[in-house]
């Protein structure tokens, strides 16, 4: 399991974006524990891989209002080299991989972290998003 994997754990919520309306799970809900459940599943065979792009502020706070995404909450900054208090993820059935895009210091800027889904793809996630 990654660094990575290891810290969505820690999460102290999860907030969930569909068509830019959201809804806010904290740790210890059943919502919560069903994502991170789905999240685990998802990744288990993932590989850490280099982001090819960057996050921009303002076109990241657009598209989370497109489609579902999902944002992992901390009550404090988590990563060493790539620090972070949120993680913010879009959701497509097909994606065999995707940015995990940083939120730091007040914005949604700079580099992601990757995952590529080692031959699995993100429909268990989504499919259980949909249901909440």
């Amino acid at each position: 399991m990654t660094e990575i994997q290891t810290q969505v754990k820690k999460a102290c919520a999860v907030r969930i974006y569909k068509e830019g309306k959201e809804r806010e799970y904290p740790a210890g809900t059943k919502q919560f524990e069903d994502v991170l459940a789905a999240w685990d599943e998802m990744t288990k065979q993932a590989l850490p891989m280099p982001a090819f792009g960057v996050s921009l502020d303002a076109l990241t706070r657009e598209e989370r209002k497109k489609g579902t995404w999902a944002e992992f909450l901390f009550t404090e900054e988590q990563g060493e080299e790539l620090p972070f208090e949120r993680l913010l993820v879009q959701c497509e059935p097909q994606f065999c991989g995707f940015n995990l895009i940083r939120y730091t210091q007040g914005g949604y800027n700079g580099r992601c972290y990757y995952l590529d889904l080692n031959g699995g793809d993100m429909s268990a996630l989504c499919e259980c998003l949909a249901n909440l």
